[in-house]
C-alpha cells in the first residue's frame, strides 16, 4: 500500500517453507487436473481434491470435479448420496467457508448437496445464523439463506424476524434490509407503512447519512403510494433541524416535497435545492427539478 512502510523481509526459512507449500499445491493440482481429464473417480484422487479444496476453496474446477465424482458414485449405487457422504460434504464445505466465507464455489457446492437432500434445509438456517454473526454483511450467506429458507418452507414472519434481528445488531446492513423488504407486500396500507417507517426512523435519527435505511424507507413509501408523506416530512424537518449538515435528510426532504406537491412545497424544495448545491457544488446536477430515480433505488430491486 502506498505510504505504508514495509516491514522486514521474512526469514529465509519462512520463504523456503512457503515455496515448498506452493510447489506441493501445484503438483497436487496438476495431478488432479490430469485425473479429471482422464475421468478418474478413485478414492485417492477424491482425497487429493479434498486436500486441494481445503487449501484453496475458491476453485470452481475442483468443485465441479468433486460433483462429477459424487455423481459417479451415485450411479453405481443408484441410491443417491448416503448419509455418511452427505455429512462429509457438508463438513468439507463448512471448513472451506470458515477459511473463505465469500467463496462462490463453496456456497454453490453446499447448496447442490442440500438440494439433493432437502430435509437438511431447516438445519442450514442455524448454520447461516452462525455465519452471519461472524460477518453480518456476507451477501453470499444471505443469498444462500434465502434459498434454503424456501426449501424449508420458512414462514414469512420468521424470515422477517430474522432480518429485523440482524438490523438490531447493525442497522446499516443492505442485505438485511433487502431480506426484510422481500417479506413486505408490494402494496402497503398506511398503517403497515407507518410501522416500518417508524422503526427505520430510529436508525435515521442515530445515523442520518446511512444510505441503506434511506433506500428502505423510500421503498416503503412507494409501496404505500406515499400514504404517510405528511408524517415523514414533519419527522425529517425535525431531523434536519437536529443535523443541519447531514446531506441525506435534505435530499429526502427534497424528494418528498417534490412528490407531495402541496402548498409551500415548491418553495421549500427550491430552498433545499439551493442548500444542497451550495454544500455540494460538484454534484449540482443531482439536485435538479426531479431527483434521479436511481438515487433512491428501491432496496427490494
Amino acid at each position: 500500500m502506498h505510504g505504508v512502510r514495509k516491514g522486514p523481509p521474512p526469514p529465509p526459512e519462512k520463504v523456503a517453507a512457503r515455496r515448498k507449500k506452493a510447489a506441493t499445491y501445484a503438483a497436487l493440482l496438476k495431478h488432479a487436473l490430469a485425473a479429471k481429464q482422464a475421468h478418474k473417480h478413485d478414492s485417492e484422487t477424491y482425497a487429493v481434491v479434498e486436500k486441494l479444496l481445503l487449501a484453496s476453496p475458491d476453485v470452481p474446477t475442483l468443485w465441479n470435479y468433486r460433483r462429477e465424482m459424487l455423481l459417479s458414485r451415485e450411479a453405481k449405487t443408484d441410491g443417491g448420496l448416503d448419509e455418511n457422504e452427505t455429512q462429509l460434504e457438508l463438513a468439507l464445505t463448512q471448513k472451506c467457508l470458515m477459511k473463505q466465507p465469500k467463496s462462490y464455489a463453496a456456497w454453490h457446492h453446499r447448496l447442490w448437496i442440500v438440494r439433493r437432500r432437502p430435509a437438511l434445509a431447516k438445519d442450514e438456517l442455524a448454520l447461516c445464523a452462525e455465519f452471519l454473526k461472524l460477518d453480518e454483511r456476507n451477501f453470499h450467506c444471505w443469498n444462500y439463506r434465502r434459498m434454503v429458507a424456501e426449501m424449508a418452507d420458512e414462514a414469512v414472519e420468521d424470515t422477517r424476524a430474522f432480518a429485523r434481528d440482524r438490523l438490531q445488531v447493525n442497522f446499516s446492513n443492505y442485505s438485511a434490509h433487502h431480506a426484510l423488504a422481500k417479506t413486505l407486500p408490494s402494496q402497503m396500507d398506511a398503517a403497515a407503512a407507518r410501522e416500518e417507517l417508524g422503526i427505520a426512523r430510529q436508525a435515521l435519527f442515530c445515523e442520518p447519512d446511512d444510505q441503506s435505511t434511506w433506500w428502505f424507507s423510500f421503498d416503503v413509501l412507494r409501496r404505500s403510494n406515499y400514504a404517510t408523506v405528511d408524517e415523514e416530512v414533519a419527522a425529517l424537518e425535525e431531523l434536519r433541524s437536529l443535523e443541519p449538515s447531514a446531506r441525506w435528510p435534505q435530499m429526502a426532504l427534497l424528494r418528498l416535497r417534490l412528490a407531495r406537491g402541496g402548498p409551500g412545497d415548491a418553495e421549500a424544495a427550491a430552498e433545499l435545492r439551493d442548500a444542497l448545491v451550495a454544500s455540494d457544488p460538484d454534484h449540482a446536477g443531482m439536485y435538479g427539478e426531479k431527483l434521479p430515480e436511481e438515487f433512491f433505488r428501491a432496496s427490494s430491486s
